[in-house]
């Protein structure tokens, strides 16, 4: 009889291993949250340096519009529970409060930039984190932390604003529910996290399942408690949302508008290299790699532990619901039909596309979390993740965003300054922000200060 042990799969397999199927985190490690802060911080400068500088001095849309102009026109700290669009943004306002506070007003695009990418990389040091729970590889961990800021997707319109900021919100609640405290104090702290993007993000109401998730833990209580709270806040302060006037997206706009978006942007990065691949070769080449998302779903629901279980399949759901949700209820004029040969015009990449996609990237890392330690286990994985490294190098600093034109904040601030020191002078001064047609209206009086 052969003595000869088969090869052991990654040390990740082994966490959750505990009697019963219900599992434990994995062991403490005190650098644990020095690697956190640190993987934070640089995550958040590798955004930062995804925007162009035109970009980082551009506000967008509800930035100027709603978030700044509450806080002009507000009591400080009076709106944070104020409703827009038919929801809570909790972590926008909070944002936009400091910024008025403590800026001055030729700064303020820059700093909501800067708001924006620092949120961002704490996301991801708190995926980092949490995903203590699922695997106790660092290098795995770390991977899924770098999701919240590589994503081909990430810049084109929701990175460095706060009025995108709610994805990363709906891309680390499920991080969280999965997650077990080490200690009650850690519970508490990620409890208010939990409660904070509840009240950014009324999508979260969608992983309200995964409260079940080792109820019994009283370390993780006030992780769900948060989450149930702030959605319960939501449901109670937030108004109707406007009716939309363009009819829903068919089906085929949705199958199609999920294949451009979630799955072929991780591999091919842009919009162009997606279009041109669709009319080259039609909807194949996205069928073959949803087909190896779809195998990495497989292989860990056969070989992963309860919980990695239980994430690829939260995030198998997840990534097509959120996609078909934001089409039905925002309603978008997006066309995904294949384009003609001879048509100039392009596949839509929409803001839509990040957490999906970064659900399914996510898959894909589990996936190698529990590969088997064989060479061709290894080679195959290569196959399917080095085009996403490629499409993530090639589409780090997009050549065209939506902030890429403008208008730049900081010379409107200065033309603002001399329409208030005019005769007549004004009481406030409409400053466009992007995209065309946005502005937000700014009082003389804060224009005159300095900060």
């Amino acid at each position: 009889m052969s003595t000869e042990r088969a090869p052991a799969p990654w040390p990740s397999t082994r966490v959750d291993s505990a009697p019963g199927g219900r599992g434990r985190s994995t062991p403490h490690r005190p650098r644990d949250g020095v690697v956190a802060v640190v993987l934070g911080a640089v995550l958040a400068i590798v955004g930062w340096l995804r925007l162009s500088p035109t970009a980082r001095d551009t506000l967008w849309a509800e930035d100027g519009r709603v978030f700044l102009w509450d806080a002009f026109y507000s009591q400080p700290w009076s709106v944070l529970l104020r409703s827009h669009d038919g929801y809570l943004h909790l972590l926008p306002r909070v944002a936009a409060e400091v910024t008025v506070l403590v800026s001055p007003p030729g700064s303020y695009a820059t700093v909501m930039s800067a708001a924006g990418c620092v949120l961002a990389g704490s996301a991801a040091a708190l995926v980092f984190v949490c995903a203590g729970s699922v695997t106790s590889s660092t290098a795995i961990r770390v991977s899924l932390a770098a999701v919240t800021l590589l994503v081909p997707a990430l810049p084109l319109e929701v990175l460095g604003n706060l009025a995108n900021i709610h994805w990363f919100a709906l891309w680390l609640t499920p991080w969280l529910l999965l997650h077990s405290p080490r200690t009650r104090t850690g519970g508490a702290l990620l409890g208010l996290v939990a409660l904070a993007c509840a009240l950014t993000e009324i999508q979260t109401a969608l992983f309200l399942p995964l409260v079940l998730w080792r109820w019994r833990d009283r370390r993780g209580w006030a992780v769900r408690a948060g989450l149930v709270i702030g959605i319960a806040t939501q449901l109670l302060v937030s108004s109707p949302r406007p009716p939309r006037p363009t009819p829903a997206p068919g089906a085929d706009d949705i199958v199609t508008g999920y294949l451009v978006n979630a799955v072929m942007t991780l591999w091919w990065g842009s919009a162009e290299a997606i279009t041109d691949t669709v009319v080259r070769f039609g909807w194949a080449p996205a069928a073959l790699v949803l087909l190896a998302v779809c195998a990495a779903v497989v292989l860990v629901l056969r070989r992963g532990t309860p919980v990695q279980r239980l994430a690829v399949a939260t995030f198998s759901v997840a990534s097509v619901v959120l996609w078909s949700a934001a089409l039905v209820l925002n309603r978008p004029e997006m066309d995904w039909s294949r384009p003609d040969p001879a048509s100039t015009r392009e596949l839509i990449v929409a803001r839509y596309a990040v957490v999906p996609s970064m659900m399914l990237l996510a898959i894909l890392i589990l996936a190698v979390a529990v590969l088997p330690r064989r060479r061709a286990a290894y080679a195959g994985a290569s196959v399917v993740l080095a085009p996403i490294l490629v499409a993530a190098v090639t589409a780090f600093a997009p050549a065209q965003t939506a902030r890429s034109s403008g208008p730049a904040w900081t010379p409107e601030v200065d033309t603002a300054r001399e329409v208030c020191g005019g005769a007549p002078a004004p009481d406030a001064v409409e400053l466009p922000v992007a995209p065309p047609g946005w502005t937000s209206r700014v009082p003389c009086d804060v224009l005159e200060d300095d900060g």
